[in-house]
């Protein structure tokens, strides 16, 4: 009997290829959000002290110019963090994208690997079936050759 061959092999590959692919670019945007939260927290952290300072500041008596200088130093800050929010929400929209393009790639290639068991299974069972004539066919061979010899014997006799 000839080994098993999975007709849709080129397809199987290229479907574990779009798989791997796709979980590259999870990882990716996994790491790409973790990066935009890390600087909206170290942004956020420079931000509490920046008002921290100014409050500090007005509290110990200071000019006019050092506090419009911290005040703005805060506002800039600020900006910068809704700039880091809007970035980190763009992260999680395409981790949220990419997983699904990984969840639908992964579905593909379970259905692929589905109907390879399919086909090792129905070859599997034509090699059993193949195995079992085989072996029937030299049960009746040998018992047809015991009973010639039967019949030689007794007509010898």
């Amino acid at each position: 009997m000839k080994p098993f061959r999975f007709s849709l092999e080129a397809v199987a590959t290229t479907r574990r290829r779009v798989e791997q692919t796709a979980l590259e670019h999870y990882a990716q945007a996994l790491l790409a959000k973790q990066s935009a939260l890390s600087q909206l927290e170290s942004l956020q952290h420079d931000l509490d002290d920046a008002w921290m300072r100014l409050r500090n500041t007005l509290e110990s008596g200071c000019s006019a110019s050092a506090a419009t200088r911290l005040r703005q130093e805060g506002q800039y800050l600020e900006e910068d963090r809704k700039l880091r929010e809007v970035s980190l929400f763009q992260a999680e929209r395409a981790v949220a994208h990419t997983l699904q393009q990984m969840l639908a790639a992964r579905q593909q290639c379970e259905a692929v690997e589905k109907f390879r068991g399919k086909q090792r299974l129905s070859h599997d069972h034509d090699v059993q079936r193949e195995t079992q004539k085989f072996l029937d066919e030299m049960a009746t061979q040998r018992a047809a050759q015991s009973q010639a010899c039967r019949i030689e014997g007794d007509s010898q006799s």
